[in-house]
């Protein structure tokens, strides 16, 4: 009897002590799945948006088909498909993580990930929407150069009014929501990787 009262000392004194569940490892890959499939879903309607362009641009009259108009849906087009480039290169970033790894090594993925979307961040917005802006001033001027101007101020004045709006709201809107989804999933993997330190 003293020998098992002794082995169940020993065995209390373990010095492995099993981490609590505190972290819900689900919600890191919900999370993660989220973030992939918003680059996704993304990248998915900016090559449809292109397409229908270069689409449009070909049922145009003869009259409506001059070079500025042209060029303008072409870099429009370009424009909607280097961004969909970039998401999917996101997207395929997030899935390069690996959950399998120890919690220390997966943090740094994400950390690391992190740093890189910051950095899109930083240029990305920016240069997507002024190459869109002026795209479409060329466009819209080009197409509306025929009637009256207070009927083009207004045009413009809605279509950049918009555009503003979602470069400051929206898009705003969406960059807090993508950051609300990765600090959870930095937090939860913080707070598992301190569990088995």
């Amino acid at each position: 009897m003293e020998e098992f009262k002794e082995l169940e000392n020993l065995w209390k004194q373990s010095e492995t002590e099993v981490p609590a569940k505190n972290t819900d490892i689900s919600k890191i890959k919900n999370n993660r799945m989220k973030l992939k499939n918003t680059y996704t879903k993304g990248a998915i309607i900016l090559i449809v948006t292109g397409i229908g362009i270069l689409i449009l641009m070909t049922t145009f009259d003869a009259k409506i088909k001059t070079a500025p108009i042209i060029s303008s849906m072409i870099i429009i087009s370009i424009t909607c498909f280097l961004q969909a480039g970039l998401m999917l290169f996101t997207a395929q970033k997030i899935s390069k993580i690996d959950e399998t790894q120890t919690p220390g090594m997966h943090l740094k993925q994400w950390q690391n990930f992190r740093l890189f979307q910051k950095k899109q961040r930083h240029w990305n917005m920016p240069v997507y929407y002024v190459l869109l802006s002026i795209a479409l001033a060329v466009y819209m001027y080009e197409l509306l150069k025929t009637v009256d101007l207070w009927k083009m101020i207004l045009a413009f004045m809605v279509t950049y009014s918009w555009m503003l709006f979602a470069y400051f709201y929206l898009g705003k809107k969406e960059v807090k929501k993508q950051d609300a989804k990765l600090d959870g999933i930095i937090a939860e993997l913080k707070s598992l990787e301190n569990q088995f330190n």
